[in-house]
């Protein structure tokens, strides 16, 4: 655990500078600073505090495996978010529980809010919603490594210091759902995903600013919709075309697994072309939109929404509880499919749903086959390990079971199953959408949705596993 305290201070330490943001937003729009100070000043302390802690036992911590990179992914997303929260508590009455709502909603790129209002919330603090989702959306872990990469290894150390760090970073890098590299190296590949994130951003806030969108509103909206995240800075969401047409585009690449972006900025335009993760992302997205302008046809607020569900961003330029039930289904299925792996969506993802439907047909032709026949199961010519569709299995199962779980809760305490799946699949899939008002609900039940929202950001194990080991210790 020394290992974990001493990565967590360098967390606390690399969040903490991301608050320079809403605070030069305060001093531009002439609104109080101590929030932020504070908020700075108790991260950033936090954080050296546990490194001056760790640091006389330095040379006897070890490596970072995979459980322990796991653990430190999973109480990322439950500690930052307390801090994270602190600027959150003036607006909410100093009520602690709905700001750490914001705080985890905001860091999962969920974006469900207890906010009935945003227009009336200080600039500085629109700011703060959106960026925290765009931290969330490539993980602050993995920020953290990108700056570790940055610096030189020591030349003094030894091969096998130099094979630690190495293995200690892999871990992590695992830990946050890649499970490949883009390229032959981890620093390289670090360098790949922040500058694919970091042009995708910067480019959506020139779209954006083209469309009409004031530069304070393109910037926010281009963190949340690139994170997939979701949280809006006005009230009454945007209805021209275009903007609706720059913030789809923005969501389907945040969507995108970064993988496949890589390809495009290695000018691999035929791999891109036909990368069949993405693929069929889109061919659900159109299938989707198809099988609702059928009971409803309004192709602006369909196929919006239906992108916004798919890639689990949950912005809604509708009431999404008066639409047709058979269009309610289907946001409610897009928001279960959700993105690609090694994107910033949520959901089960599409590779997962994928393999299990190219697995059906197989094994029903290897039961009609003999007992001693051969038959493997492969995807596009490579031979699938059968330990990977187990792992896929258990997955799917898990998730519909807390799926489950979640739904009878909220049941109990006396809401409709339509509403109480939907809110759960909403939170568990990280995506945002809401069809009842958060604010009066049992603060027991925004502590249900707070744990999905966590296990749906970790897909679920890295959370058990902290679990595990906690209990393990006790």
């Amino acid at each position: 655990m020394i290992l974990i305290f001493r990565y967590l201070g360098f967390l606390f330490i690399t969040s903490s500078f991301f608050q320079f943001i809403p605070i030069s937003i305060a001093l531009i729009y002439k609104e109080p600073l101590l929030n932020w100070i504070f908020g700075f000043a108790l991260s950033f302390s936090m954080g050296l505090i546990l490194i001056l802690f760790t640091q006389k036992r330095k040379r006897d911590l070890g490596e970072l495996n995979m459980k322990n990179g796991m653990i430190l992914a999973a109480l990322s997303f439950v500690i930052l978010p307390l801090i994270g929260a602190i600027p959150f508590l003036s607006s909410f009455g100093f009520n602690f529980v709905d700001a750490y709502f914001e705080s985890i909603s905001g860091f999962t790129t969920t974006g469900l809010t207890l906010f009935e209002s945003v227009s009336h919330l200080p600039k500085s603090l629109l700011m703060w919603r959106s960026e925290i989702q765009w931290m969330g959306g490539i993980g602050i872990v993995l920020f953290l490594l990108f700056l570790m990469t940055r610096i030189n290894l020591n030349k003094e150390d030894s091969y096998s210091n130099i094979a630690k760090k190495t293995r200690s970073s892999m871990a992590l890098y695992h830990s946050q759902g890649f499970s490949e590299k883009l390229e032959s190296s981890l620093k390289h590949t670090l360098k790949n995903v922040m500058l694919i994130y970091i042009s995708f951003t910067l480019l959506g806030i020139v779209m954006l600013w083209l469309v009409g969108l004031s530069l304070f509103d393109a910037v926010a909206m281009a963190f949340t919709s690139i994170s997939t995240g979701g949280f809006s800075v006005i009230d009454t969401f945007y209805t021209d075309n275009l903007q609706l047409f720059v913030l789809s585009i923005l969501m389907l690449i945040g969507a995108i697994s970064f993988v496949t972006h890589n390809r495009l900025m290695q000018r691999k335009f035929k791999q891109y072309l036909l990368d069949y993760e993405k693929n069929i992302l889109l061919i659900f997205i159109g299938s989707a939109v198809v099988l609702s302008l059928i009971v409803f046809p309004d192709i602006q607020i369909v196929l919006f929404q239906m992108i916004s569900a798919f890639t689990t961003t949950g912005y809604s330029i509708t009431n999404v509880a008066l639409l047709p039930q058979l269009v309610i289904l289907l946001i409610m299925t897009g928001m279960i499919i959700g993105g690609c792996t090694a994107s910033t969506a949520g959901g089960i993802k599409v590779s997962r749903i994928y393999y299990l439907l190219r697995v059906i047909p197989w094994y029903v032709k290897k039961r009609s086959l003999p007992e001693h026949a051969v038959f493997s199961f492969k995807i596009h010519d490579e031979n699938v390990d059968t330990w990977k569709l187990i792992g896929i299995g258990i997955y799917m199962i898990t998730y519909l079971f807390i799926l489950f779980l979640g739904t009878v809760i909220f049941m109990v305490f006396g809401f409709s199953f339509l509403d109480s799946s939907f809110q759960i699949i909403s939170a568990l899939g990280t995506v945002g959408l809401q069809t009842m008002d958060l604010t009066l609900i049992n603060p027991f039940l925004k502590f249900t949705l707070i744990l999905a929202m966590i296990l749906g950001r970790l897909e679920i194990f890295p959370l058990l596993i902290a679990f595990r080991s906690i209990l393990k210790k006790n």
